[in-house]
């Protein structure tokens, strides 16, 4: 079944409802609050997105979960009142314990996936909980696809998955961001969540019990997001429309007022 447009009027009306609701919206983090870049260090927000989100988490429980380290995202996104920043895929929910197992089966594939690094343009990143095996700065990107799943492939209890120039392998057992949503939304006492992604990564979070909206950024195949937006940069229209739909139920709140106050906050 073809998405529907989440900024179209059909997709208003969604948005009418969320925000009549006590609800629990969660973003991903690359590919959506962020745009994709070449180097991951210089993935960032733009400023008016980081604007809106700060506007939008005044008015409804935001969460960010990230394929990234928590610290990292977190770092990122400092000074936006998030009710939750919850990092590799679901293993870093920053509340509760840490499955330290997890973390001993990761590094028992370090040797395993050492002979990545003699492939050009492959960079390997160990977030503790998963392996991420980056090759945006292949010089070509199939071969290296190619080498890098035969390899991952080889390893015990893993699970693979593919990205935007990205191979994620984590253990097998280890929470989804589906899973770290529904924990999130028991620990809230949320009733209705709505998550946002832009990759395969996303879809466990799409196909989540507890996520009643999901919404797909881009084009991607056979995704079992009901809802979507065209490109990375409508997410800052989504935020709009969000508050302006919150700012309709709540008289008190004046709406340009408060944008104003959070754009011009340092």
């Amino acid at each position: 079944m073809r998405p529907i447009p989440i900024l179209s009027a059909a997709g208003t009306r969604t948005i009418e409802a969320i925000a009549r609701d006590r609800t629990l919206l969660v973003l991903d983090f690359d590919g959506t609050l962020a745009p994709i870049v070449d180097a991951r260090d210089g993935a960032y927000p733009r400023p008016e997105t980081r604007a809106l989100l700060r506007a939008t988490s005044l008015l409804y429980p935001c969460a960010v979960v990230s394929g990234r380290a928590r610290l990292d995202v977190a770092t990122r996104l400092e000074g936006v009142p998030l009710v939750a920043v919850i990092g590799c895929h679901g293993a870093e929910p920053g509340f509760g314990p840490l499955d330290r197992r997890l973390a001993a089966t990761v590094v028992g594939w370090r040797e395993r996936l050492e002979e990545l690094r003699d492939l050009p343009g492959v960079e390997l990143e160990d977030k503790r909980f998963s392996i991420a095996l980056h090759y945006r700065r292949a010089p070509d990107h199939a071969a290296a696809l190619h080498r890098i799943l035969a390899v991952a492939g080889r390893l015990r209890d893993a699970r693979v998955t593919c990205g935007k120039a990205i191979v994620n392998v984590t253990p097998l057992g280890a929470p989804t961001k589906g899973d770290a949503i529904q924990a999130l939304c028991r620990r809230l006492g949320a009733r209705v969540a709505v998550y946002v992604g832009d990759d395969r990564t996303d879809e466990a979070a799409f196909r989540a019990e507890v996520v009643s909206i999901a919404i797909r950024v881009g084009q991607g195949p056979d995704s079992s997001a009901s809802y979507a937006l065209p490109s990375q940069e409508a997410v800052d229209d989504l935020l709009r429309a969000l508050l302006a739909a919150r700012a309709r139920q709540d008289g008190r709140v004046e709406w340009s007022g408060l944008v104003r106050c959070v754009v011009e906050a340092p």
